[in-house]
């Protein structure tokens, strides 16, 4: 699977971690995520959570209740995310130093 159009993709307030993965995950499996997303973030919907990660599935980073959560793709053993510096593609530990809490969903 080819990501590197994803690549170019910028950080806004119009087009942030969110879409991101959203827009990543649907060229990856070809299932639109958006709704099913913004309705778990809002604390309506569900997915399954991982005791370890699976390629593909979403991998949400957080440094408490009191801080914004960050979401990327967990992919091919590595996790693809947009940060305000743009998209990068980094192995999971590099991107868990920054953050308290990693956790996993399908």
């Amino acid at each position: 699977m080819n990501l590197d159009d994803l690549h170019s993709r910028v950080w806004t307030k119009d087009y942030t971690c969110n879409d991101f993965l959203c827009e990543a995950w649907e060229l990856v499996t070809g299932e639109k995520l958006k709704k099913r997303l913004m309705a778990f973030l809002n604390g309506k919907g569900n997915f399954q959570e991982l005791e370890e990660p699976q390629s593909p599935c979403i991998a949400f980073f957080s440094n408490g209740p009191r801080s914004s959560t960050h979401v990327g793709l967990f992919y091919c053993d590595k996790v693809l995310h947009l940060t305000g510096r743009g998209v990068q593609y980094v192995p999971l530990e590099i991107i868990s130093m920054n953050f308290r809490e990693t956790r996993f969903y399908k």
